[in-house]
């Protein structure tokens, strides 16, 4: 035991590692695993959310700085300067937030079992994999506007010459914080990511990470693939936007508006042609977006046919109707038959008696009855053969097993009577003589 003022372990930052938690602490309290999970979940989600606000909000600022730059001809100013450094702050700011995400990311693996024991808590954060995420966040969100740093970017290429300003340059590149933080985002609207999830994961060897929630929602949520798709069309819009700004209004796509017609024509694989970029960069945001939109397309493709695919009870309800309908064709094509056969054997009755027309069967060999019999000879071969149509067949089978079933339960029931006799009387017996055991 230990002493009542011993406090129970902090889940925080850490500089030092401690694998195992004790089964009690300090008051002799018992460690509740499930309660600690809950609470770091609930830290994990708080700081997420964090970390989305403040990655949105330094991409608006990068976007809204740049078109202020543009609007003053690519000229720095020291207001455009203050709001680079405070953008710079944001960043810093969500650089603290984002390693605290992964600290809690970390600990939620530990309190899990799923890090390794015996070794100081950089390595141990090492091996678990969350390393080269977190370096690969980090220089995404690493990519903004510096204060005080202007400078161009020269492009040539398709018998053009641009300049691009290293502010619109940079804020292009910082739409990849959208891309990075989708998943997470789809993750956090749909609810599948919190602790009771992340246990069933754990019993069933599946990780309940962002990219597995992503898959699910892509496959099963149609609005899924249409956030997917207008944030598809607003990045690439933009990008297109800064990329032929510079030749101005030779290609039209000076204004957003037609920046936004050009990627839905050609994510939609449309193609009017009436405007297409000149850049080099311009026609390789082009490629992209038709590259993505055969994503897109395949995605949403298999949503619908999973979403118009019959589930077994549908298709065999439909298969009865389906049979019902054969039948009545069937009895519809055999009454036209008998009608034509009595037609013919009418009319060769009349040419040759009706013993005669009888024994012979001329009338076999008309031309109307004999189309009328391949008609019926083809329905009955295209018949369904699912579920039985013959009503009296189906009540008295249904009858048959209500009747088995009937007996089964008179069986059982006489069953567990005889089952509570016997427990009764062994219940008195052990009362009377105290030496029955259950």
């Amino acid at each position: 035991g230990g002493t009542a003022g011993t406090e129970a372990p902090s889940f925080s930052m850490r500089n030092s590692y401690t694998p195992l938690r004790n089964s009690s602490d300090g008051s002799g309290n018992a460690y509740n695993r499930g309660e600690e999970l809950q609470e770091l979940d609930n830290k994990r989600q708080q700081t997420n959310l964090i970390v989305l606000c403040l990655a949105m909000l330094g991409l608006m600022i990068a976007l809204m700085e740049n078109e202020l730059m543009w609007h003053n001809r690519n000229i720095p100013v020291m207001s455009f300067q203050l709001i680079k450094l405070f953008n710079l702050g944001v960043t810093a700011l969500l650089f603290y937030f984002v390693l605290r995400y992964y600290s809690i990311e970390f600990e939620l693996m530990e309190v899990s079992g799923k890090t390794v024991l015996g070794v100081t808590y950089w390595q141990a954060f090492s091996t678990s994999g969350l390393m080269s995420a977190l370096l690969f966040e980090t220089a995404i969100i690493a990519i903004q506007p510096l204060p005080f740093v202007n400078y161009h970017v020269h492009v040539w290429g398709l018998d053009t010459y641009c300049s691009y300003a290293s502010d619109g340059f940079l804020a292009v590149f910082m739409f990849m914080r959208l891309y990075l933080y989708a998943p997470r985002i789809i993750a956090e609207a749909s609810g599948l990511k919190n602790e009771k999830t992340r246990l069933i994961g754990l019993m069933n060897n599946v990780d309940i990470s962002y990219t597995f929630i992503a898959k699910a929602m892509l496959r099963d949520s149609l609005l899924t693939l249409l956030f997917l798709f207008i944030v598809s069309v607003v990045t690439l819009s933009y990008a297109m936007l800064v990329f032929e700004r510079p030749i101005g209004p030779a290609t039209n796509l000076d204004l957003y508006e037609n920046t936004v017609w050009l990627i839905i024509i050609t994510m939609t694989t449309v193609g009017y042609g009436d405007t297409y970029p000149q850049t080099p960069l311009g026609r390789y945001v082009a490629i992209i977006a038709a590259l993505l939109a055969v994503v897109l397309v395949a995605l949403a493709v298999g949503s619908v046919t999973e979403r118009l695919t019959l589930t077994r009870d549908e298709s065999k309800v439909l298969e009865f109707i389906e049979s019902i309908r054969n039948t009545q064709d069937r009895k519809t094509t055999a009454a036209r038959m008998l009608q034509q056969g009595l037609k013919a054997y009418l009319k060769s009755a009349n040419k040759t008696g009706p013993r005669e027309a009888g024994f012979n069967g001329t009338f076999l060999s008309a031309p109307s009855f004999y189309k009328a019999a391949l008609e019926y000879a083809r329905i009955r071969r295209e018949g369904v053969n699912g579920i039985s149509t013959d009503v009296a067949l189906t009540v008295t089978e249904t009858s048959v097993s209500i009747r088995r079933l009937q007996t089964q339960m008179e069986a059982l029931e006489a069953k567990l009577s005889d089952m509570h006799d016997l427990i009764k009387t062994a219940a008195l017996g052990g009362a009377q003589t105290k030496t029955t055991r259950w």
